[in-house]
């Protein structure tokens, strides 16, 4: 058996053909010949179609998976619009507060409506009433080294809590909770954590983008940091 070139060759893999014909594009307009005799399947019906078929057909699927990309992109920056926009108004809203009992109001009503959270709640760290949607943490509370992990990385976690840690957050009543986000609140120190909660357990999941939670997580301890005795406590960074 002879290769195109002239060399011989008893065992011609397809790759090689493939790479042959790469480096010799020409080939085809020299051996027109040899396309009469070329079976080439359809993609999506098996029926044998000529080059020019199949060449349309291939151009034909670029392109659809082309728009299929330009069409995700565009939602990804419709969906950023959308949250940026949110924040902008929660940002607002925060501003007109001026006390405790408003910012935490404010931030209940925002986020279970704009933000779409069925459960909300707020841990702050120190000693202090309790009211819907915001509880104390008392410093001396061993349950807190819980939190110590998300306050040194300083990161939104996002997926399924522990039973222990739904309860610690949410309470009893967190029980149809099957997704969450808790978010680190800190202003020159740690201040507590924002805790949102969903019935839908694909709502917050592992792997999710957190920057613009990490931004809403930095707009509400600065609300809260403006009502709150300075300092509250340093969670020390234990186990």
């Amino acid at each position: 058996m002879n290769t195109p070139d002239g060399q011989a060759s008893q065992n011609i893999s397809a790759a090689q053909v493939a790479e042959w014909l790469r480096a010799h594009p020409d080939f085809f307009r020299e051996h027109e010949e040899v396309l009469d005799v070329l079976s080439i399947p359809h993609p999506h019906t098996g029926e044998a179609v000529s080059l020019l078929e199949r060449l349309i057909q291939r151009q034909r699927d670029k392109l659809r998976e082309l728009e299929s990309r330009q069409s995700e992109m565009l939602k990804a920056a419709r969906d950023s619009e959308h949250v940026i926009t949110r924040l902008h108004h929660l940002a607002l809203e925060l501003m007109t507060c001026d006390s405790l009992d408003d910012v935490v109001g404010t931030c209940n009503n925002m986020l279970r409506g704009d933000f779409k959270a069925d459960n909300v709640v707020l841990r702050l760290i120190g000693r202090g009433r309790a009211r819907d949607g915001l509880h104390f943490i008392d410093p001396d509370d061993k349950s807190l080294k819980q939190l110590a992990t998300l306050f040194r990385k300083r990161q939104p976690v996002c997926g399924r809590l522990r039973p222990r840690q739904q309860i610690f957050l949410f309470g009893e009543e967190g029980a149809s909770i099957k997704s969450a986000v808790l978010i680190p609140l800190y202003e020159a120190r740690e201040i507590g954590v924002l805790a949102l909660g969903s019935e839908n357990e694909a709502r917050f999941y592992p792997g999710m983008g957190t920057l613009f939670i990490g931004q809403l997580g930095g707009l509400v301890a600065r609300a809260l940091a403006r009502y709150l005795e300075p300092p509250l406590h340093t969670l020390e960074m234990g186990a």
